[in-house]
């Protein structure tokens, strides 16, 4: 057999950089964890109002909505009373688009905002806003969105008329929220 010279490199390996790679797995793994976990509301749906009712200055707003012969409300962790959807004042929104905000980011839905209902003594102001999508008006029972588990803890459909002032949390005023029921389509 003929001598063959077998050259062997041998690398050192420098721990710097072992650790370096290990840290940076580490940092990837924890950006997966923390952003993948993260229950960030999605994007707001675009502002959708009926075009026949003006835009209105920015003010606290709520949305009224009739569905199955019944409103919907909803009702937050920490309160023992039903609410309507209710955002607050965005500086540079006009009403009826915080009144889209706030059932959105409440309830998940995308209602389309109609008109100025009545504007309560704290200055909300009070919108008829309809379900625009066949599969919404079916529903008897609303599942909280991931997102707004943190503040919403129940929505439900309820008849204003069998219902007590006790049973609302207390900046609603009931015989108003039953004048504007009446109104709703």
């Amino acid at each position: 057999m003929a001598n063959h010279k077998i050259d062997v490199i041998i690398t050192r390996v420098n721990t710097t950089s072992v650790r370096n790679i290990l840290q940076n797995r580490l940092l990837i793994a924890a950006t997966i964890f923390v952003f993948g976990c993260n229950k960030n509301v999605p994007a707001d749906p675009m502002c959708r109002t009926n075009i026949v009712y003006t835009q209105t200055k920015p003010s606290v707003a709520a949305c009224l909505i009739k569905s199955n012969v019944q409103l919907l409300v909803i009702k937050n962790h920490g309160d023992d009373g039903w609410d309507l959807p209710t955002h607050k004042q965005q500086t540079s929104t006009s009403a009826q688009c915080t009144a889209h905000r706030a059932v959105w980011k409440s309830t998940g839905l995308n209602v389309e905002v109609g008109k100025l209902l009545f504007t309560a003594p704290n200055k909300t102001q009070y919108f008829a806003c309809k379900l625009t999508d066949d599969y919404s008006r079916q529903l008897q029972r609303f599942p909280v969105p991931s997102w707004a588990k943190r503040k919403t803890s129940n929505i439900a459909l309820v008849d204003p008329f069998d219902t007590q002032q006790h049973h609302w949390v207390d900046d609603i005023n009931l015989i108003d929220v039953r004048k504007a029921f009446n109104q709703l389509e």
